[in-house]
């Protein structure tokens, strides 16, 4: 997931894109991707699945490996998180949050919008979101939900279900 990001920041930062740490971490992460034997854990998948979808446009071996990891997510994009709290599943918007990329046309649509809806529909009374995951504290919730309320915004606004504020636009 930190190499994916990398890659995101790098497209806009010329000194994150000539630091020697993406490029080793990438060809990392290709090897391992291509060394997967069977179905990954969910997590793995996920973050496999996004990863390859932020080096596509400059690592061609990213979309067979996207081929080759796409027949274990389901089209419905529900996927079973193992060893994770009895309700834990991956959604379609864990694997493909954005559109764009080739990671996105793994669902329809349809799918792609009920995600985005059921996202929006998560938001608190008090304008956060809460993990659905197990955390091993009640502070480590709390921490979580942080870094969850930020992401849940940047999906929803990446994909259109948010305007910019009046002090952004």
């Amino acid at each position: 997931m930190t190499v994916a990001a990398a890659h995101r920041v790098a497209a806009h930062a010329p000194a994150v894109a000539a630091h020697p740490w993406p490029a080793r971490a990438t060809r990392y992460s290709l090897d391992a991707i291509a060394a997967l034997n069977g179905r990954p854990h969910a997590y793995v998948l996920a973050f496999a699945v996004r990863f390859l979808d932020a080096v596509h446009d400059t690592h061609p071996e990213a979309a067979a490996l996207l081929d080759g990891l796409a027949d274990y997510v389901p089209a419905d994009g529900l996927v079973r998180v193992e060893g994770g709290t009895e309700e834990e599943t991956l959604r379609p918007l864990d694997f493909a949050p954005f559109p764009g990329g080739p990671a996105r046309a793994l669902f329809s649509d349809e799918v792609i919008s009920a995600d985005l809806d059921r996202l929006a529909g998560g938001q608190r009374e008090d304008g956060g979101w809460t993990v659905d995951y197990a955390t091993i504290s009640p502070a480590g919730s709390l921490d979580w939900r942080g870094h969850t309320t930020v992401g849940a915004i940047a999906v929803l606004r990446g994909n259109g279900r948010l305007r910019p504020s009046v002090s952004e636009a």
